[in-house]
């Protein structure tokens, strides 16, 4: 009888997909030979698995695989398959691996994932079967396979005999040591090389230590340094001369505040136009203070607003076609002009909230008031309608 995971590994033998209800399915594809030049070894055709987990429908093949194999209804097969699943989460969930037979390992991960790792020692492809790694020789390896070792004959006439030799013991005999005649040579020119060698390393060393250590009193002492924390390169220099400072009093004149620098808020308010209804206030150099102009009388107003509002009653309009507003009366009629010089009937219609409203010309009947939108726009003139 086999079990469950043996039938999983021989069902991935003849088919590319196998379903394990409610758990997932694998799936194969088939990857042709490779070839690793780095180590020389060429790898047959083989079967490449994914495990996925969204694959849970029941597709019947595990279960009445299974159902065949030991013989039993199909009810019996579906809840031997379900307690092997129960088993291979609970195993899961305790940090196990599942070991499948011929397919490979399902473990979790730190994310709780289901991770898959196939057997590399088994290959699931039917047509490559048998089939094994296939090793690359270097030239090196194929010179030492082909080399084919010599034997040599030994002649008779070579071959020695070999007759044993017996050791002659001497007896030691006491020998006068003849003094030696000859005369030892000790090279010196080595010594006097090395001694003045480490002369002019001293130089060196001295050369450059005394500067230091004479800038390392220099500097405290004739700079400053410490009080500033400030060096400069002209503090290395031991023979510049400090220049005295000099200083030349100059005598400085202070022009008192004065009241009357500030104008007052009636001299203020008496360059406010009437149309103004808020003034700002010039209290002083950085203050400003928001004043309510009050609103101006009938007796109060000026000749030139009267003017206008006669000029209005001349061609005021029941159409008028708005091209500019204008605080300044001064820019309007500049408007005004220009108008007139482009063959318009402008003029200034009113003055609403401080500002001087100019038009283009006016109508009584939207036939006339669109012949003057018409000619405006054309000159490059945009504006609103003034009902």
């Amino acid at each position: 009888m086999l079990t469950i995971e043996e039938i999983i590994g021989n069902l991935l033998l003849r088919h590319n997909c196998v379903v394990i209800p409610t758990f997932g399915g694998f799936v194969a594809k088939q990857i042709s030979a490779q070839i690793d030049y780095t180590s020389g070894i060429m790898l047959p055709p083989k079967k490449s698995l994914l495990f996925n987990r969204q694959l849970i429908n029941n597709d019947g093949l595990l279960i009445s695989e299974f159902a065949k194999n030991e013989n039993c209804s199909f009810e019996q097969a579906e809840n031997a398959v379900k307690q092997k699943i129960s088993e291979w989460n609970q195993s899961l969930r305790n940090g196990e691996r599942v070991s499948i037979d011929k397919v490979g390992y399902l473990f979790f991960d730190q994310e709780k994932n289901i991770c898959f790792e196939q057997d590399r020692f088994f290959n699931l492809l039917l047509s490559s079967y048998g089939l094994g790694k296939v090793h690359f020789l270097s030239d090196t390896e194929v010179a030492i396979a082909q080399h084919e070792a010599k034997i040599h004959p030994v002649k008779a006439a070579e071959v020695e005999t070999i007759v044993p030799k017996m050791a002659v013991v001497e007896q030691n005999v006491a020998k006068t040591i003849q003094p030696e005649t000859e005369t030892r040579v000790i090279p010196i020119a080595s010594e006097k090389g090395s001694k003045s060698h480490r002369k002019v390393w001293k130089y060196v060393a001295a050369a450059c230590l005394l500067p230091i250590a004479f800038y390392s009193v220099w500097i405290p002492m004739k700079t400053d340094v410490l009080e500033s924390g400030v060096i400069s390169i002209k503090d290395f220099n031991p023979f510049k001369t400090e220049v005295p400072a000099a200083y030349t009093q100059q005598d400085l004149h202070i022009q008192p505040h004065t009241k009357n620098d500030v104008k007052s808020l009636e001299e203020q308010l008496e360059d406010v136009e009437n149309e103004t209804e808020t003034y700002q206030y010039n209290f002083s150099t950085d203050l400003f203070v928001t004043v309510k102009v009050a609103e101006p009388t009938q007796e109060n107003v000026a000749p030139a607003t009267t003017e206008v509002v006669k000029s209005q009653k001349v061609t005021k309009q029941n159409l008028n076609y708005i091209v500019g507003c204008f605080s300044d009366e001064s820019n309007a009629n500049n408007l005004v002009s220009t108008l007139q010089s482009a063959g318009l009937n402008a003029y200034i219609v009113d003055v609403k909230n401080g500002l001087h409203r100019v038009s283009a010309g006016g109508a009584s009947n939207e036939v006339d008031f669109a012949k003057i939108i018409s000619v405006s726009e054309s000159k490059g003139f945009q504006g609103w309608v003034l009902k």
